[in-house]
């Protein structure tokens, strides 16, 4: 009797494994020298990494120095600047007080100028009023002397008037006042007898009456008298004058 032996199924599986994933001499020499060249290219790496670190230092370490240098140089610039703008400022501002002292000395004789010709306009405004004063003076004082002379003149004819008026009342009264005592006479011899009496009466009656009548006739005399010069007076002055609108009491 014979014995059969049979391979496990997961031996058959780790052939099949291991013959799916055999690698060749070749390639495993291949791939060391692969990992050999990217070690080799690491270090490579790291030896230009490091120099260009060095490299960089001392770029910064000149940068810094020439950063230092040219900071150097424009503090430099810069107070070389401050101390010329200083030095314009300085001369701008002694331009500037030269200029203002310049105007003002400009403008105080233009001030001085203008006041002259207001003192002048002043002066030739006091003497044009002045003479404008005179001139109205002398026609107020024209025009009083006018006015006094046809008051005078007025007052001349007034009075004469008056006077006039007066003599012819006396010459009136007179000549009534004989014929009254004319008729006294003539009543004075019939005095006893009572006709005359009464005639008597009757003409002492018409004498009053009729002296009274030559009073009224005077006062109106007297009264178109004053009119008459009152508007002699206004056409002397210039004023329109209207008998109508005159109106004067005489007193007798």
């Amino acid at each position: 009797m014979s014995a059969t032996y049979s391979t496990p199924k997961f031996m058959l599986s780790l052939a099949k494994l291991a013959k799916e994933n055999r690698v060749s001499n070749k390639e495993v020499k291949a791939k060391k020298a692969a990992k050999a060249q990217r070690v080799k290219d690491i270090h490579r790496q790291h030896k230009i990494a490091t120099q260009m670190d060095k490299e960089l230092t001392k770029l910064e370490k000149i940068a810094a120095k020439e950063e230092t240098k040219q900071a150097k140089i424009q503090a430099k610039e810069d107070a070389k600047q401050a101390k010329i703008q200083a030095k314009e400022a300085k001369i701008l501002a002694k331009a500037e007080a030269k200029e203002a002292k310049i105007l003002a000395k400009a403008e105080e004789k233009e001030a001085a100028k203008q006041a002259k010709i207001e003192a002048k306009e002043a002066a030739k405004l006091a003497k044009i009023e002045a003479k404008e004063a005179a001139k109205l003076a002398k026609i107020e004082a024209k025009e009083a002397a006018k006015l006094a002379k046809a008051e005078e003149k007025a007052a001349a004819k007034l009075a004469k008037a008056e006077e006039k008026a007066e003599e012819k009342a006396a010459a009136k009264q007179a000549k009534i006042q004989a014929k009254e005592d004319a008729k006294q006479a003539k009543l004075d011899e019939y005095s006893n007898s009572v006709y005359v009496k009464e005639a008597a009466k009757q003409a002492k009656a018409e004498a009053k009456a009729q002296a009274k009548a030559q009073a009224k006739l005077a006062k109106k005399a007297k009264s178109e008298e004053r009119t008459d010069i009152i508007r002699t007076i206004c056409e002397n002055l210039g004023q329109p004058s209207n008998a109508a609108d005159v109106s004067v009491e005489v007193t007798a």
